[in-house]
C-alpha cells in the first residue's frame, strides 16, 4: 500500500470526524440509556457474569417438585425459537430464528416478541425482512441470541448482520448498527462479506458495562476461511462503533491491538488503485490498517461475551481456525491433533473493556481433548466469571468435553477435567466421542481405535454454558459450591445421532472445592460409574424418565439454577429439575417432538430462563409452526368447595 493511501485511514483522532460520522440516528437514541436491572433474567445466563443463577425466587425443592408447579402458558410464536428467552418486570422477550409472517409475507426474516409473562399474551412484536441479505450457515434467517434489557432498552444481534436496539416498551426500532458491511455513519468501516455462503452473523447474545454506557457483540463465521471475526464495543445510547478487535491474529507471538483493522475488511475506503490523486470516502473514526492478512481465519466468536465490572474486562471465548490443520503427518498416516492451533483460536480471549486492549488469552489443553484425533473442537459455550475461595475465577467449557477453571486476571490454568465418562481402568468408552471412518453411515459402530485414528468431530462434549452454584452453608447439610454442564451436542449428525446415553449423563455435576473438579452427586458401582437419582417412573406411562434413559438424549443446552434447583433442557426436547444436593430427579416436561429428516431428529431447547417464581423454555420442534414457548410456574390452587 503507498504511503498517502494508509495515511488515508491513520488519522486516528487527531481529526475532527465528519460532519455526520457520529450523529446519532435520531434525538431519543442519543438520549441517556437506562441503567440495566439489578436482578431477573435481563439478559443471557441472568449478569454480565453469565453464572445461571437465581436466588430471588420462591422456587426450591418442596414446590418444584410437587404437583404444584407447572405448565401455565402454551404460546406458538410463528417460528422456532433457537435461543434463551430474557424476562424482566413480568415481560418475556425472546426471538424467533425463522418468522413465517415477516412484514412482506415472505416468511424469510426473524422476529422478537413481548409477552406478558402472567397471561401469556404476546403483547409487541418487532419483525424483519432478511430480503436479499445472506442467511446463516444453518438456513436461520432471523436470530439465535438472547436479547440484552435494559430499564427502557432491548439490544440484540441477528443473523442479517445487524445489531439493533428497540425501545423496551413499543419494540420500536431506536437504531440499527450494521457489522457485516460498512455502516460509517456509526463509525463502522469493516465490510466482512466475500460474495459466498455462508455469511458473517451474528450469533453472540450481547453483554454491557455496569454503567450502561457500553454494549459488546460479535460478528464473524468460523466456517467461511475467507471471512474475518470482530469483536465491537458500541456506544449502547447512539449505535455508534467505540473500538474494534480482530480475533484474527496478524503476527504469531504478537497481540493484536485493537482498531487495526485487516486491509481488505477496509478495501473501499482506500483511492482507487493507479489514481492516488483521488480523495477517498469520509474516513471514520480512529483505526488503522494491517496492511497484510492474518496468520490464521475463523477464530469466530460466537459464544456470548462475558463481562467483569471489577477487572474492567470482558471475556470473549473463540472458535476453531480455518484452515484447518492437514490430518496427517507426513509419511506416518497417523493424525495430527488439532491443538495446540494457530492465532487466538479454540480458546478465550480477555480484552479491557474501555480500550479493547489485550490482556490475556488461553487455549484448550491438547490433552484435553477425548480423543486424540478430535478436530473442529471450538467453544461454543460463554465464560462463566464467579469468586472461588477468594479468587475470582473464569470457567470455561468446550466442545471436546474438558471443562477449565482459570484465572480472571491471568487467564492461568487453575484445574480442569473432562467431563465424558472413561471405563473405570481409564480406557474409552467406544459409544463415547465415536469417529467413523465412513461419516455417511447410518448409526455406525466402531472400535476405540479406529475412532482414536479417524479425525472427526467431538458431538458429545459441551456446546453450551454451565451454571454456577455458590454452595451453602445451610444446616442441617452444607452444599459445596457446584458448576453443571450439559453435555451432548447436535442430535442429528450420522456418526453421532446424539450421546452415548447409557454411559453418559446429559448433565454433569461438579464440585469446585475438589482439587479433581470431582462429581457432586453420588455415583453407582457400574462401569462406567453413573449418577444413581437422576431418574424416575412417570406415573402416567410407566416409562423411566430422566438420564440414561432415552436414546440419543443430549443436553446441548445452557442448565439454569434457582436457589437449590437446576433445571436441564434436552434434544428430547425436554426439561428436567433436579436437586441441587443429590441429582434427585424432581420434575420433568416434553415440550414437543423432534423433526425428521435428519439421523437421530433434529430439534433444540436450548436453555430455561428463570424470573422470579417462573421458568420459561423455548424451542424448535416438528410440527405447528416449527416452535413453541412455554412458561412454568406455580399452579394456582383451587378456591374451596362449599
Amino acid at each position: 500500500m503507498d504511503k498517502k493511501s494508509e495515511a488515508a485511514l491513520s488519522k486516528r483522532r487527531s481529526a475532527p470526524p465528519p460532519e455526520d460520522a457520529l450523529a446519532a440516528t435520531d434525538s431519543v437514541a442519543a438520549a441517556a440509556v437506562g441503567a440495566p436491572p439489578a436482578s431477573g433474567w435481563w439478559m443471557y445466563h441472568g449478569n454480565p457474569e453469565h453464572t445461571g443463577y437465581v436466588s430471588d425466587s420462591d422456587l426450591n425443592v418442596q414446590n418444584v417438585g410437587s404437583s404444584g408447579f407447572g405448565v401455565l402458558h402454551e404460546l406458538q410464536l410463528g417460528g422456532p425459537v433457537l435461543s434463551v428467552p430474557s424476562v424482566d418486570d413480568g415481560y418475556v422477550y425472546v426471538g424467533l430464528a425463522n418468522y413465517q409472517n415477516t412484514p412482506d409475507g415472505s416468511g424469510n426474516g426473524g422476529a422478537l416478541h413481548k409477552i406478558e409473562i402472567e397471561t401469556g399474551t404476546i403483547t409487541n412484536t418487532f419483525a424483519w425482512n432478511l430480503g436479499n441479505d445472506m442467511e446463516d450457515t444453518h438456513s436461520f434467517t432471523g436470530m439465535g441470541c438472547t436479547p440484552l434489557l435494559t430499564s427502557d432498552r432491548v439490544y440484540f444481534g441477528a443473523f442479517n448482520g445487524k445489531f439493533y436496539c428497540l425501545d423496551k416498551g413499543t419494540l420500536d426500532e431506536l437504531w440499527v448498527v450494521d457489522l457485516r458491511n460498512q455502516d460509517l455513519a456509526h463509525n463502522q468501516p469493516v465490510i466482512n462479506t466475500n460474495g459466498a455462503p455462508p455469511a458473517a452473523v451474528i450469533w453472540t447474545s450481547p453483554v454491557i458495562t455496569a454503567d450502561g454506557t457500553k454494549v459488546y457483540v460479535a460478528c464473524g463465521e468460523g466456517e467461511n476461511p475467507s471471512l474475518y471475526s470482530f469483536v465491537f464495543c458500541i456506544d449502547a445510547a447512539t449505535g455508534n462503533v467505540i473500538w474494534i478487535y480482530c480475533t484474527n491474529q496478524y503476527v504469531a507471538g504478537e497481540a493484536n491491538a485493537p482498531n487495526v483493522l485487516p486491509v481488505t475488511s477496509v478495501q473501499s475506503l482506500l483511492p482507487p488503485p493507479g489514481v492516488p490523486e483521488v480523495p477517498p470516502p469520509p474516513q471514520p473514526q480512529g483505526y488503522t490498517i494491517f496492511d497484510g492478512e492474518p496468520m490464521v481465519m475463523g477464530c469466530s466468536v460466537w459464544g456470548a461475551i462475558a463481562y467483569d465490572k471489577d477487572l474492567n474486562r470482558i471475556y470473549c471465548s473463540t472458535g476453531n481456525q480455518q484452515p484447518e490443520p492437514t490430518n496427517n503427518w507426513p509419511g506416518e498416516g497417523r493424525f495430527k491433533s488439532e491443538l495446540p492451533s494457530l492465532g487466538f483460536s479454540n480458546g478465550i480471549l480477555s480484552l479491557d473493556a474501555d480500550t479493547g486492549e489485550y490482556k490475556a488469552f488461553f487455549q484448550v489443553l491438547p490433552e484435553s481433548c477425548y480423543r486424540v484425533s478430535d478436530v473442529d473442537v471450538d467453544i461454543g459455550s460463554a465464560p462463566v466469571i464467579f469468586d472461588l475461595d477468594g479468587q475470582k475465577v473464569v470457567a470455561l467449557t468446550c466442545k471436546n468435553g474438558g471443562l477449565f477453571i482459570l484465572d480472571a486476571d491471568s487467564l492461568e490454568l487453575i484445574k480442569w477435567r473432562q467431563l465424558l465418562p472413561y471405563q473405570n481402568d481409564g480406557t474409552w468408552i467406544p459409544g463415547v466421542d465415536a469417529h467413523p471412518r465412513d461419516g455417511n453411515a447410518l448409526d455406525p459402530h466402531v472400535g476405540n481405535d479406529e475412532s482414536n485414528s479417524t479425525p472427526g468431530e467431538n458431538f458429545s462434549g459441551a456446546f453450551n454454558t454451565s451454571a454456577h452454584y455458590p454452595g451453602s452453608d445451610d444446616k442441617p447439610q452444607t452444599i459445596s459450591p457446584r458448576i453443571f454442564t450439559a453435555l451432548g451436542g447436535p442430535n442429528y449428525h450420522n456418526a453421532s445421532p446424539g450421546i452415548d446415553y447409557e454411559s453418559t449423563p446429559f448433565m454433569r455435576a461438579v464440585d469446585l472445592n475438589s482439587p479433581t473438579l470431582a462429581d457432586a452427586w453420588p455415583l453407582d458401582n457400574g462401569d462406567p460409574q453413573r449418577y444413581t437419582n437422576t431418574q424416575k417412573t412417570d406415573p402416567n406411562t410407566g416409562q423411566t424418565v430422566g438420564m440414561y434413559s432415552s436414546a440419543g438424549e443430549s443436553g446441548i443446552s445452557s442448565p439454569a439454577v434457582v436457589n437449590d434447583v437446576v433445571f436441564c433442557t434436552t434434544s428430547k426436547i425436554a426439561i428436567y429439575a433436579f436437586d441441587v444436593r443429590d441429582g434427585t430427579l424432581l420434575w420433568s416436561d416434553d415440550l414437543g417432538m423432534q423433526t425428521d429428516g435428519y439421523s437421530g431428529g433434529y430439534g433444540y431447547c436450548l436453555g430455561p430462563a428463570i424470573w422470579n417464581n417462573y421458568v420459561v423454555a423455548g424451542a424448535l420442534v416438528f410440527g405447528r409452526d416449527g416452535g413453541v414457548l412455554r412458561i412454568y410456574g406455580l399452579l394456582p390452587t383451587s378456591p374451596p368447595t362449599s
